[in-house]
């Protein structure tokens, strides 16, 4: 079997807020968010005509990604949910992504990964940079079936 790994890259833009920890990430701030996210299987044979060579096309992987992930979280405020400006900021009419987990890079990796998995993506891992020297990596094998533990911490809304 001849496994490869493509790789697609996106930008998003994201406030987000660390309550009570213990660094300046317990403020209000943003990031301009790099994800990766890595596909992997076997090149499509000549049984499925057109996609010959293709683990799977860049365009059709851009547009999971960008409907499931991109799109929802860009320009938003990624929260918890008990975050006491919460209100104050749905009254102003701002975007915000209710995700009912700490938004950590490690986190939102498992999100993102667990999320495309549920999409019936071949994820092999997905990389999410906070910054352009920090991020975090999840191995999609590494995902429990029922999801990341942070799950159970709440409702996820992203739509």
């Amino acid at each position: 079997m001849n496994r490869v790994k493509i790789c697609k890259i996106f930008t998003f833009d994201a406030a987000h807020q660390l309550s009570g920890h213990k660094g300046k990430c317990a403020n209000v701030h943003g990031h301009t968010y790099t994800l990766e996210v890595v596909v992997s299987g076997e090149p499509q044979g000549p049984e499925v005509p057109g996609e010959e060579g293709f683990v799977m096309d860049f365009g059709d992987l851009k547009e999971v990604v960008r409907s499931r992930i991109v799109d929802p979280l860009d320009h938003a405020f990624l929260a918890v949910g008990d975050e006491p400006f919460l209100d104050s900021l749905r009254a102003a009419g701002s975007k915000i992504a209710q995700l009912g987990f700490r938004t950590t890079a490690e986190n939102l990796a498992m999100f993102i990964a667990f999320s495309l998995l549920q999409a019936s993506i071949p994820v092999y891992s997905v990389k999410v940079w906070e910054t352009p020297t920090s991020w975090a990596e999840v191995l999609s094998s590494e995902i429990p079936q029922d999801g990341p533990s942070y799950r159970k911490m709440g409702v996820c809304d992203v739509g």
